[in-house]
């Protein structure tokens, strides 16, 4: 059909980024924002922008379908659809400042005592002790582990990456490949974890690595709930061997009110809020990915096909 949309948008009226997207692909592609559940002539699609859970069908209904722009940087939902004719690029390149403050926030709060020295109501003159020196493995090495190493790096830590191949990144001090998990973590003070949901990153926090800590460690989860083992975590904190554990990302989400997390002690719950999304984000990131699409140009985010991110 003559008239029928080349780009879908797909938001709720009160998503504030829609406007900034729709002025960028109007001079190239007829477009229009749609609501998830609506129903509209697709036939001329070929590119979708939206929320990952809210693109399933329409890429499903999609014939012509060749580009997903998703506004967040999880594309669980999606990541399967990923092949030589359709490029799906994440939202990349925008949280890892956001990141960084909230794992060095964290850290710091919970080594200095920040919270309890906070609530004294008498002098205590025993010094806190201090993370200069101590060593921080992240699990993932793409821009946000990256954002992470190099802000840990100004406060004196020593920094390993854990990634999929143990190639070299800067920031790290050093890299393992994941089949080399355990390696990686004998003797971290801290472990991070920013990786992706795939199915080469199920369960690779568990008992066994979290043994290979020293004991105290502080364990923080900003990547994806599938990656931890929650029984064995909770096990290690009652057990005494982790000091705390800041975990923003779960399996189940909203994390269930009965779910013995919450009762944990020293388990941090912050209810995946540690990278929210700058509006204006979306629109930077779309229209870096619009022009090399309009010049007929390979993507450079897009995820790789059968690798999930």
């Amino acid at each position: 059909m003559r008239d029928a949309p080349q780009l879908l948008i797909v938001a709720a009226e009160s998503a504030p980024w829609t406007d900034a997207v729709m002025a960028l692909a109007s001079p190239h592609r007829r477009a229009v924002v749609v609501a998830p559940k609506d129903e509209i002539e697709v036939s001329a699609v070929e590119v979708v922008v939206g929320a990952p859970p809210d693109l399933v069908a329409p890429i499903t209904h999609c014939p012509g379908l060749r580009w997903v722009q998703s506004t967040w940087a999880g594309i669980d939902a999606i990541a399967h659809f990923a092949s030589e004719t359709l490029q799906i690029t994440p939202l990349r390149g925008v949280f890892g400042p956001a990141m960084a403050e909230y794992v060095m926030a964290w850290l710091l709060a919970i080594e200095r005592n920040v919270i309890t020295r906070s609530s004294h109501t008498h002098w205590s003159p025993s010094p806190e002790p201090r993370i200069t020196g101590k060593r921080l493995g992240i699990m993932g090495t793409g821009g946000i582990g990256t954002a992470i190493a190099l802000a840990a790096r100004l406060f004196g830590l020593v920094v390993s990456g854990l990634n999929s191949d143990g190639r070299a990144v800067d920031g790290f001090t050093n890299c393992y490949r994941s089949a080399d998990r355990l390696a990686f973590s004998e003797g971290l003070d801290y472990l991070v974890s920013a990786l992706p949901q795939t199915s080469q990153t199920d369960n690779l926090i568990d008992h066994e690595l979290l043994m290979r800590l020293n004991p105290q460690a502080i364990v923080m989860n900003v990547g994806r709930g599938n990656a931890l083992v929650e029984a064995e975590l909770i096990a290690s904190l009652n057990a005494g061997h982790l000091r705390a554990a800041v975990l923003d990302v779960f399996r189940e989400e909203p994390l269930p009110s009965d779910d013995p997390l919450w009762s944990t002690p020293g388990v941090h719950i912050t209810s995946h809020t540690a990278g929210p999304t700058p509006d204006q984000a979306i629109g930077e990131v779309f229209e870096r990915n619009l022009k090399l699409y309009i010049a007929g140009e390979s993507l450079n985010d897009a995820v790789v096909a059968g690798r999930g991110y």
